[in-house]
């Protein structure tokens, strides 16, 4: 999923951990609302699309502070490992 996707569905982390479901989300995270961009984009135009920014937010930290698993990830060397780290753990995981 996307980072703005995420901010839709970070209650979701909370739900599982306190059920004890454990699954890996894997979050691209490019810092913006890119759906409502390319809306804005389409209808209006380049010079008036605005407000799709987002920060460059920890998401494996807040699933951490959830109680869930988080790993993050820079280089495509690095997923594979934290993938198998996030299953291993038997948590709700963000990478």
């Amino acid at each position: 999923m996307g980072d703005g996707t995420f901010g839709f569905h970070m209650a979701e982390f909370d739900t599982a951990v306190r059920y004890g479901l454990p699954f890996v989300a894997v979050v691209g995270n490019d810092a913006g609302w890119n759906a409502e961009h390319q809306i804005q984009l389409r209808e209006y135009g380049r010079e008036r699309a605005h407000g799709c920014e987002l920060l460059a937010t920890r998401y494996d930290r807040v699933v951490e502070a959830l109680g869930g698993h988080g790993e993050y990830v820079e280089t495509a060397a690095e997923l594979a490992p934290a993938l198998g780290r996030a299953v291993a753990s038997g948590k709700p995981a963000c990478v």
